[in-house]
């Protein structure tokens, strides 16, 4: 029961896991105390496993965990391998979760002692060390990469200062005291620019390969893909569940760490952002390995891994479950329930998402003029939900046109995004750390270690680009001169840093991925379309969006 509503909760965005838990939880009253924690951990599991179908067919992310699998899955469905990227992303939800489960059973006798010795200063190097994969996520431009952190910080910003409730940004509205939902973020710079270029384009997302050989074509070979980088899902896995166990760092922010470390340090030819399969695989091993590793802190010390993992908690002490040290002593046959609960969940959801697949992947095939509303009518319904307010249509509308903007100017949206997550964390435990220790919060032994990597890691980076550009070899000097295009006038809005890199082009520039190297972010071919009739109905899209 858990695994089939979950399943069904998960393929509509917006809805998520909190949410999810959060509907399900009264329906759990009268149930067995057993069938109850079995009954929401499979539910919860499997929200990302199902949440993949969207996030893969149309580019719209289910809840906000599926959002890096967007970057590798959607173009490989617009090339006409959705059966290829269905089935790897299955079947390594499927290990991911399993993996994720059996190593929780194995790491609980060593990690719990760290998690009780783990204070705000430790929090703020984790967030730290999350946004350093920023600099990975940037694609060809560092320099990009960190204006659209920028506008993720400041969007982040706004409402009450959480020390002293100082009002930023907020225009003298209560509505923005609270600050930027989640969902609006999410569904507004990834959902909506996806749908503009589909009413754009005019036609069906499928390519023809899929017309002619079905639409899950190739689902073996994606199968074989997973089982081909096996080393992947079990890396992928293994430190998601570590990085789960963690109550800082949460499920959102952990699929997008795992994919960064993947694209910066996978060797040999790769396709990052345009359709590579092992960028599906990594994501999808991950957000699934994340349910075992937050149920972990949830269950041992009583401090929510996530916040569907918080409502999770509620329903433990509804029943009478107290969590703490007796659930590894005197209750662990309890503990050891939830964790072969995680582990069945995700294999009949992996089966169980597998056989759905194939009927609802038809719909590549529904004519834009037919799926534009209906797609854009159902995230509508997902970021109101968040607060319930009209003006969450208004924002979602103003961040879905900027993320077009973000989109056509070839600025990668992943920093914006996990910077805006990151940056209330940071905030938060820098203020306890300093605070509480002062400046010698960064002298602490494991803080010391964690700033340390994460300057080894920005090396690593900067090292593995040098590298790459001098294999493509230099195309020699270019006399520059200034020009006005989206891509300038984007960078002069947001950040002046940028012009660097944005303003000043050469006079015969080469193509872009020539010029700027990776770039991880979805690209849409509207064929022979001129720039005028693009931004036309772009604008025409917008404007009568909220008439769709």
């Amino acid at each position: 029961m858990g695994v089939g509503v979950g399943t069904v909760l998960s393929v509509i965005p917006g809805v998520g896991g909190l949410m999810g838990i959060a509907l399900l939880l009264p329906f759990t009253f009268t149930m067995d105390v057993n069938a109850a924690m079995v009954f929401l951990l499979a539910a919860l599991a499997v929200m990302s496993t199902a949440d993949t179908i969207p996030a893969v067919l149309f580019g719209v992310p289910g809840t906000p965990t599926s959002m890096a699998t967007v970057l590798d899955g959607h173009p490989m469905v617009q090339r006409g391998e959705a059966g290829r990227a269905l089935g790897a992303a299955f079947l390594s939800s499927v290990f991911g979760g399993t993996i994720g489960a059996l190593v929780l059973l194995l790491v609980i006798p060593f990690i719990v002692p760290l998690l009780m010795a783990t204070w705000s200063p430790e929090l703020l190097g984790l967030c730290l060390m999350g946004l350093a994969m920023v600099a990975a996520l940037s694609g060809g431009s560092m320099v990009k990469g960190l204006g659209a952190a920028a506008v993720g910080v400041m969007l982040a910003l706004v409402g009450d200062e959480p020390t002293t409730a100082a009002s930023r940004w907020t225009f003298r509205t209560l509505y923005l005291a609270d600050g930027i939902g989640l969902l609006i973020i999410a569904l507004g710079i990834y959902a909506l620019p996806e749908v503009a270029d589909m009413a754009i384009q005019g036609k069906s997302i499928a390519a023809e390969h899929a017309r002619q050989h079905g639409v899950m074509h190739g689902a073996r070979r994606g199968l074989l893909d997973t089982l081909k980088h096996w080393k992947l899902v079990v890396g992928s896995s293994s430190l998601s569940t570590l990085l789960g166990a963690l109550p800082a760092v949460g499920p959102t922010i952990i699929p997008w760490i795992v994919y960064s470390m993947t694209t910066t340090f996978t060797r040999g030819p790769s396709n990052f952002g345009k359709g590579d399969v092992r960028g599906v695989i990594a994501s999808e091993s991950s957000n699934n390995a994340t349910v075992g590793g937050a149920l972990l802190p949830t269950v041992a010390v009583g401090v929510p891994g996530s916040a569907p993992m918080a409502l999770f908690l509620g329903g433990m002490l509804l029943h009478g479950v107290a969590p703490g040290p007796d659930m590894l002593t005197k209750h662990l046959d309890m503990t050891y329930l939830m964790v072969w609960a995680i582990v069945l969940a995700n294999i009949i959801g992996g089966a169980l998402a597998y056989m759905m697949a194939g009927q609802l992947a038809r719909v590549v095939f529904v004519r834009a003029a037919i799926l534009v509303p209906m797609i854009s009518a159902v995230v509508v319904v997902g970021a109101v939900q968040s607060s319930r307010q009209w003006a969450d249509l208004l924002f979602l509308l103003l961040v879905g046109a900027l993320g077009w903007v973000m989109k056509r100017a070839r600025w990668a949206r992943a920093p914006m995004f996990l910077a805006f997550i990151l940056t209330p964390l940071v905030e938060r435990y820098y203020h306890i750390s300093v605070n509480l220790h002062g400046a010698q919060w960064a002298t602490k032994p494991a803080v010391a270690v964690m700033l340390a990597l994460t300057v080894l890691f920005l090396l690593g980076v900067a090292l593995v680009r040098i590298r790459k550009t001098v294999r493509r070899g230099a195309a020699g000097p270019r006399r520059l001169r200034p020009v006005w295009n989206i891509d300038s006038g984007f960078a002069l809005a947001v950040l002046a840093a940028a012009l660097a890199s944005a303003w000043w082009v050469p006079v015969a520039p080469p193509t872009a991925t020539q010029h700027e190297g990776m770039h991880y972010d979805l690209e849409t071919d509207f064929g022979g379309l001129s720039k005028r009739d693009i931004g036309l109905r772009a604008l025409k899209y917008l404007a009568l969006w909220p008439l769709w």
